[in-house]
């Protein structure tokens, strides 16, 4: 059987109460008493219960983290930043995946709240919650907003400027010399796509450079939506001298179909993905990319929780990293302008 913390005061001599004084690490405890319980703890090998510690004191020592998927490797890279950040302040992680269900998700996160699981909720998902961030504000749930935030509701997050890094990525195509760049941008239920696409319409007019609406082109994050809006420019010869695709999967496939079509990448057909994946630099040609700050998204997010569940912050606290442009092999030169 298990040693618990009777036997914990049994073997020392003391109340049950000084040996929760002594694991709490409470001042009001005599210095021979406190030595007492812990050769005792020490010579029981006892381990206390981490949770009925943390309920004790009010919380649980875990936090919860809301994300659409982990096979996307933006995701997974914020939800180990999270995990190591939670980590070093001797938190737990409980993680609720709510993909495209946000009824599930709403549900979920309330419930973890209200049977008293988790002290904070972190919300990586992308997806347009109103509901369930109101839900939380009305419950007054500390949460922060990861990557992403919603000026008509006050949350407090830490986002990625994605309509700078949209601009940049273009801006980088333009000065590799290409003056017709298209844009396979991402699913519209993200806000994310919105941001980027603007930024990329504001560098052409930067350069005085009209949009032209058929190289703009709805993907959906995926290898075959690169790969299949790339053909069908191609087959059509509108074929832009650039590609800003929305993310490096997309990328990927404009990739592909450039060397199925026997098309020079990047003398003929430039391209520069988004979230700088772990295969982009791997490629032949190396993909430029725009690298999103994942490490620093992550532990950012940590620290604003913990102080909106510590009350050390009460105000809604806003958060914004820059994403950083990497550039490679797929944008070195563009002859064909």
């Amino acid at each position: 059987m298990p040693v618990n913390i009777y036997d914990v005061a049994k073997k020392a001599g003391v109340s049950v109460v000084t040996v929760s004084r002594v694991l709490n690490n409470s001042p009001k405890v005599r210095a021979n008493n406190r030595q007492k319980v812990l050769t005792a703890i020490a010579d029981l090998d006892y381990q206390p219960n981490a949770v009925a510690q943390s309920l004790a004191r009010g919380s649980t020592g875990m936090v919860g983290l809301i994300l659409p998927t982990v096979f996307d490797p933006f995701m997974a890279q914020v939800l180990a930043s999270v995990e190591g950040a939670l980590r070093d302040k001797g938190m737990f992680l409980v993680t609720s995946f709510a993909a495209d269900d946000l009824q599930f998700g709403k549900a979920n996160s309330v419930r973890l709240f209200r049977e008293n699981r988790v002290d904070g909720i972190l919300i990586l998902s992308p997806l347009k919650n109103d509901a369930l961030f109101l839900e939380l504000k009305k419950n007054n749930f500390p949460f922060v907003l990861l990557d992403q935030h919603h000026s008509h509701i006050q949350a407090s997050s830490v986002t990625v400027d994605n309509y700078y890094g949209g601009y940049q990525a273009t801006n980088s195509l333009i000065t590799a010399g290409a003056k017709r760049i298209g844009h396979i941008f991402g699913s519209g239920v993200y806000e994310s796509t919105a941001e980027r696409l603007n930024g990329y319409k504001q560098a052409l007019l930067d350069h005085n450079i009209a949009v032209d609406e058929a190289l703009l082109a709805p993907g959906d994050f995926t290898i075959y939506s690169g790969y299949k809006i790339t053909k069908e420019w191609i087959i059509r010869g509108i074929l832009p001298q650039a590609i800003f695709a929305a993310d490096d999967n997309t990328a990927f496939g404009v990739i592909d179909a450039a060397r199925k079509f026997r098309i020079a990448v990047p003398e003929k057909l430039a391209i520069i993905g988004y979230d700088d994946h772990p295969f982009a630099s791997l490629l032949h040609p190396a993909l430029s990319t725009v690298r999103q700050p994942t490490e620093e998204l992550g532990r950012q997010g940590v620290e604003l929780l913990s102080s909106l569940i510590s009350g050390k912050i009460k105000r809604t606290t806003t958060i914004i990293l820059k994403p950083e442009i990497v550039l490679r092999e797929s944008t070195l030169s563009i002859n064909n302008c």
